[in-house]
């Protein structure tokens, strides 16, 4: 007998929303019926909807008489599931989702100024490992903030990765200023799915990004397995985005460019130049924009 008829609004997430699959799981491990939300077709007995970005639209077609939880960190940032749902596996069949898809620590030891975690989840603690959320998936996308701050952690998610053999995407991105060899030798051993995602944000840690470049690529990360997000208009001129992206052309590893600012023609211009990589890799900046 279904007990209530859940329904879920995803207002913009970029990857399967892990909240909604963790409610969904929750509410069919105790009768409900769970779908997304179709407005003027169903009838449900609660909503939950979640929106991610600040900068994306409010859903506009929730109805007057039906209870409604909203959730996301564009909503409330200090927003938290409950514990019983927090600890559900998600349910996969919600998105189709093909991979596995979750977090083994929340935090982060920086305290970046353009940063929403450290107001969010506070420091680096682990909170379980991939056996919570992997069910033999080939793959496995990791949402961690910054792994690397924790060496112990690090250690053992990479095993686990290691072990099971899975294609594992470091989403977020690992904290390349933390590489050490003993840290490298263990990525090494873990099957990449895409690319092994780091971050050169300021100008001033080009001797850390150098270093670690090195290290990864003694100890077995060859650097076709590199890629840097890059961060522009937040605290960097053009002149220093143009020369971290060359900086890492000329070691050899990818740059992803990510606009602080979308809004702002040249960031998006810059993006759309450096992320298509037939284009990047065809001609110069001054080409591009002549």
């Amino acid at each position: 007998m279904i007990n209530l008829k859940i329904c879920l609004v995803d207002a913009d997430s970029k990857i399967p929303n892990l909240a909604l699959m963790k409610i969904a799981a929750y509410h069919w491990g105790i009768g409900d019926s769970v779908k997304f939300y179709n407005p003027g077709v169903d009838k449900p007995d609660l909503i939950y909807s979640s929106k991610i970005f600040k900068s994306s639209p409010d859903y506009a077609f929730y109805p007057a008489d039906v209870p409604l939880i909203l959730g996301g960190t564009s909503y409330d940032i200090k927003a938290e599931l409950p514990a019983v749902v927090e600890a559900q596996c998600p349910d996969y069949t919600l998105y189709r989702c093909d991979y596995a898809l979750g977090f083994t620590s929340r935090g982060c030891s920086r305290n970046c100024a353009f940063c929403l975690v450290p107001e969010k989840e506070g420091l680096i603690r682990p909170v379980g490992d991939i056996y919570d959320f992997w069910r033999c998936q080939k793959e496995i996308m990791l949402l961690d903030n910054n792994l690397t701050a924790d060496p112990e952690h690090f250690e053992l998610i990479c095993g686990q990765l290691a072990k099971e053999q899975i294609k594992t995407d470091f989403c977020q991105g690992l904290d390349i200023r933390f590489m050490t060899a003993d840290m490298a030798k263990m990525l090494s051993k873990v099957k990449v799915w895409k690319q092994f995602r780091f971050a050169w944000d300021d100008i001033k840690d080009e001797d850390a990004v150098t270093r670690g470049i090195d290290i990864l690529v003694k100890n077995g990360v060859a650097r076709w397995k590199q890629m840097f997000y890059v961060l522009i208009g937040f605290n960097t001129t053009e002149e220093e985005d143009l020369y971290r992206i060359e900086k890492l052309r000329s070691l050899k590893v990818d740059p992803f460019v990510m606009p602080y600012d979308k809004s702002i023609k040249y960031q998006q211009q810059f993006a759309r130049y450096v992320n298509h990589k037939a284009t990047f890799k065809s001609c110069s900046w001054g080409e591009y924009t002549g």
